[in-house]
Parts: C-alpha cells; structure tokens; sequence
C-alpha cells in the first residue's frame, strides 16, 4: 500500500480568511496578517493614577524627531544672492559627456 501524501497536512491549519496553511497554534496568518487567537486582546490592568504620565502641552503644527527634546523658535533670514531665477524650459537631464544623438532621421513609408 502507498504512504499518505497528506501526512504532510499533520499539524497544520488554514487560515479562515485567505486560506494559507500554517502550523497549528500561529496567533497571526503569515501571508494576510490575521490574527487567529485572542492571545493579542489579553485584559490588562489600567496603570494606577501616580503611574499616569501628564500630556505636554505641544502645538500640533510643531515638528521634532526627538520626542523629548524642547520646541525651539527658530528664524532665518533669507539671502536673496544665493537664489538664481529658473530660465528655460528644458527637461534634458543628460550629462556632458553622454553621447549626443548624431543625426534624427524620419522614416516614411513609401
């Protein structure tokens, strides 16, 4: 008598909503992302009162890559020499030395 193929199968389960197998047990769905268990939704204390972090009290409009560091107001002035006006049209961004086309040619058919 043949072995079972699908001894293979042992041990695994599919995912309810895309259908790929996995192990059996896997909390999350390697290809889709869905959880699988409730593991993830576990029941937690709320943190007491003096565990509590206060809110600062920071402009939304204002930006810093470190959380912690303090808002700074900062000013520039402009230097209007440094600014050269954009003149032609042209969006050629080939370098110097690239090789030129020699010669365009129309080709009709006769």
């Amino acid at each position: 008598m043949s072995e079972d193929k699908l001894h293979i199968l042992q041990g695994m389960e599919s995912c309810p909503a895309c259908g790929t197998i996995a192990n059996k047990g896997t909390l999350r769905c390697p290809e889709c992302g869905t959880f699988h268990g409730g593991l993830h939704l576990e029941e937690r204390a709320p943190p007491l009162p003096e565990q509590r972090v206060e809110p600062k009290n920071v402009d939304p409009n204002d930006y810093s890559v470190n959380p912690d560091s303090a808002i700074v107001d900062e000013k520039f002035e402009g230097d209007e020499s440094a600014v050269k006006d954009w003149k032609g049209g042209s969006s050629d961004f080939s370098f110097e030395d690239d090789e030129k086309c020699l010669k365009d040619e129309l080709i009709h058919s006769d």
